[in-house]
């Protein structure tokens, strides 16, 4: 059951306020002792050091003292720490811009969990985000079993997951491989989004490899409501802090609070730098590079597989708004990827095995699915796009095909082959109610008319253009 809870440190009162408990041993006591047991003095320094510091969380202190008089072997002094009289904190395993987490052992269900120590905020959004996370039961998102709060500091009691994250584990692995696990940590994700909740500090760190080898997200401490993310719009300088900057959107790097569209960028560049081996945009030292380097086309394009770019792309664009509309229509493009299809090659192996062996041949010769292995160019890609975009009334997709064939049709030399398409499908998307992506269309079709001097094309497609943009 979640619910907000005391904390107490055995053999100390700990239910009021700091005020109240027993004072730590004077500095020259504790290394006089520390002498006597042969204890590292410098080591004691650091501690004190530590303690002194005045942003450290009243529960995070109270955790290094007792490991301190566990090494100084003080007896007399506490040297267990439990969270809400149960939780008792064994060992720090992880700390980052979201807080402090432990591995804990929980004493009265006896088993292992992880507790994660935040600094407080407004406490009615809290208790309603975290019953939002608790109520959020899916595979692929860590389990919540309990929060709580004391006087300056809040926690989470989560599912302990000994696996690897998943940085570590993609090393390596075949692109099939990583993007199944990017896939459940994307369904993860898309669960999240589902319950109003968004996790605006995702990125491979933060999601482990469960022992039966499923991706789970974690480190849901940033994680807010829609609801109070909105409302908390204008406080730029409060949300620019929170998250990691080398996966921030640029909403979010510019203070924005961000929504589901940020933590689909971040997903989209852990999967592009997991397959492509390098980040999309690296880190600038200055906003004013990083927010041009968000701008412009993301490093190690050809190191990632060609059915993956497109909808990574536009995952990855610089504006919320060219981004897909939801995760669940970002998954569904990339599990696009993974279905094998038929090229050249293969019919004609289809052929050769029927005229050799009969069907049954044919079928076990049919080669196994690589998405490394696509003949297919950027352009034909883009154009296989557009026409389903088209066929589905997808005019995000069509408009999306349209960014990406442009600039793979001048690098490849298929200008005229991408003029013919844009100006066969701008009256297709016209009839559609897309007036827009047909101007857009138009607009790519009168820039390749003009590199290819072709005046007769050129003029029915400026006809076109200046009618559709001179509508009501």
């Amino acid at each position: 059951m979640v619910g907000t809870q005391s904390f107490t440190m055995v053999q100390l009162p700990m239910e009021g306020d700091r005020h109240d408990r027993e004072p730590a041993p004077d500095a020259e006591r504790l290394r006089e002792y520390a002498r006597s047991v042969g204890a590292d003095v410098q080591e004691l320094e650091d501690a004190l050091a530590f303690e002194g510091e005045a942003e450290v969380l009243s529960l995070v202190e109270e955790f290094e003292r007792a490991r301190l008089w566990r090494r100084l072997r003080a007896d007399t002094l506490s040297q267990e720490v439990l969270a809400g009289g149960r939780y008792r904190l064994e060992r720090r395993i992880g700390a980052g811009s979201g807080g402090t987490v432990f591995e804990a052992f929980d004493v009265e269900f006896a088993r292992k969990v992880a507790v994660k120590v935040m600094p407080l905020g407004d406490r009615e959004v809290e208790d309603r985000e975290a019953k939002a996370l608790a109520a959020l039961d899916h595979p692929n998102v860590v389990s919540i079993f309990d929060h709580g709060r004391r006087e300056d500091c809040r926690w989470l009691v989560l599912e302990l997951l000994d696996g690897p994250p998943l940085r570590g584990w993609a090393t390596g692995k075949p692109a099939k491989e990583v993007l199944a696990r990017y896939l459940e940590a994307g369904e993860g994700l898309e669960a999240a989004h589902r319950r109003g909740l968004v996790h605006r500090d995702f990125k491979p760190g933060n999601v482990m490899l469960h022992a039966e080898g499923r991706a789970v997200v974690t480190d849901f401490g940033l994680a807010r409501g829609l609801e109070s993310l909105r409302a908390e719009a204008g406080e730029h300088e409060a949300l620019i802090g929170s998250g990691t900057l080398e996966y921030m959107p640029r909403e979010r790097l510019m203070g924005a609070a961000g929504d589901e569209r940020s933590d689909q960028f971040a997903f989209c560049v852990a999967l592009w730098e997991a397959l492509a081996g390098v980040h999309p945009f690296g880190l600038a030292p200055e906003l004013d590079e990083q927010l041009a380097a968000l701008a412009g086309p993301p490093r190690g394009r050809r190191r990632v597989p060609r059915r993956l770019r497109a909808p990574l792309e536009r995952g990855l664009a610089s504006l919320p708004g060219d981004r897909w509309p939801t995760m669940a229509r970002l998954l569904e493009a990339l599990r696009g990827a993974e279905r094998p299809r038929l090229g050249l090659w293969a019919g004609s192996a289809l052929v050769l095995a029927l005229l050799v062996g009969g069907l049954g041949a044919a079928v076990t010769s049919a080669p196994e699915f690589q998405i490394h292995e696509d003949p297919v160019s950027d352009t034909d890609e883009a154009i296989r796009e557009i026409r389903k975009g088209v066929a589905k009334h997808d005019g995000d997709a069509v408009l999306q095909g349209l960014r990406s064939g442009y600039t793979a049709a001048k690098r490849e030399g298929r200008r005229a082959d991408f003029r013919d398409l844009a100006m066969e499908v701008a009256p297709k998307l016209e009839e559609q109610g897309e007036r827009d992506v047909a101007i857009y269309a138009l607009h790519v079709a009168i820039r390749f008319c003009q590199d290819l001097k072709d005046e007769q094309s050129l003029s029915h497609a400026q006809s076109q253009f200046e009618r559709l943009t001179n509508q009501p």
